[in-house]
């Protein structure tokens, strides 16, 4: 695929401006020493470019390889370029301010901003299930390959909605709303007590439920799928290929699902509990066997001549 290719995608910019921002905020980690919730106001949205650009290289990778001739790819990109992009714009606004950009409702301004971050990645999350969507129909893309191009998506789009458990006011926060008093409007945080220290630079807590983790995780498996996709393009295809990359996917599944059980327990998923420590444990132990077959399958062989 020629670099050109990717030079009129829009994602591909998209990736390219997170970028630059990323650069640009990090002398202001050393530069601005303003704190919110702990941690360097800078810190969230040097986060969040980095996830998007991220996410913006590997999906235009697949628009541009598995979905070319799709009537919609370049207003699906245009428009996941827009609404990460106004998240991202908010997100630095809001640091800028020295606010916290989600759950805050202290003032209207605040309210619009979370309103309309809200409703953007909304329209993020449908249009990143209708591309995958396209690429499960499409018929001309290899099993394994689909299989893993389309799992890895799901599970994307399962830890986007995580996110809205974030976002649901809790008990305290609605008696305190009915009162006339606007604060904030849900919390990663579930449990109460002493958060801990939180993990370097993500600032999880090593405590309390903290549905962050799980949110990140989910979103983020979705680029180890994209790899194997594209590692998967040397290889032969075969049933053992798809069953070994659909055994994955649910290992996957199952972790993420477990992360979100404990964090709604109240509990990190740093904190050692016999139970859900096991099960990672054990999860993952398959997830390396699993990935440890489909390296020793053959190259795809290739019935050439050389004359």
């Amino acid at each position: 695929m020629k670099f050109d290719d990717y030079k009129k995608q829009p994602l591909f910019w998209n990736g390219i401006i997170m970028t630059v921002i990323t650069v640009a905020i990090l002398p202001l980690l050393f530069l601005d020493t303003r704190t919110l919730l702990g941690a360097n106001v800078w810190i969230k949205p040097l986060k969040f470019t980095l996830s998007v650009g991220l996410y913006s290289m590997t999906t235009v990778w697949v628009m541009v390889k598995f979905l070319k001739g799709w009537k919609f790819n370049g207003k699906i990109q245009m428009a996941l370029t827009i609404t990460s992009f106004i998240e991202i714009v908010l997100i630095t606004l809001q640091a800028s301010r020295g606010e916290m950009s989600h759950f805050n409702i202290t003032t209207v301004w605040n309210q619009i901003i979370f309103s309309i971050m809200g409703v953007s990645i909304s329209i993020f999350w449908v249009l990143h299930l209708w591309m995958g969507y396209n690429i499960f129909k499409k018929e001309s893309i290899s099993r394994s390959i689909k299989e893993s191009l389309v799992w890895g998506m799901v599970i994307a789009g399962f830890g986007m909605v995580i996110g809205f458990f974030m976002t649901s006011p809790r008990p305290d926060q609605l008696e305190a709303m009915k009162q006339g008093i606007f604060v904030a409007s849900g919390s990663h945080q579930f449990g109460s007590g002493d958060p801990g220290a939180g993990i370097l630079f993500f600032g999880w807590s090593t405590k309390l439920g903290d549905m962050r983790v799980p949110h990140f995780f989910g979103m983020h498996v979705m680029q180890v799928f994209v790899f194997l996709a594209a590692y998967l393009m040397n290889k032969q295809d075969s049933i053992l290929n798809q069953t070994l990359v659909r055994i994955l996917g649910v290992l996957f599944l199952l972790i993420n699902l477990f992360m979100v059980i404990q964090t709604l327990n109240g509990e990190s998923i740093f904190h050692f509990n016999p139970f859900f420590s096991s099960v990672y444990g054990i999860l993952s132990l398959l997830i390396v066997f699993c990935l440890i077959k489909i390296i020793s399958i053959p190259k795809q062989f290739r019935n050439e001549v050389t004359i």
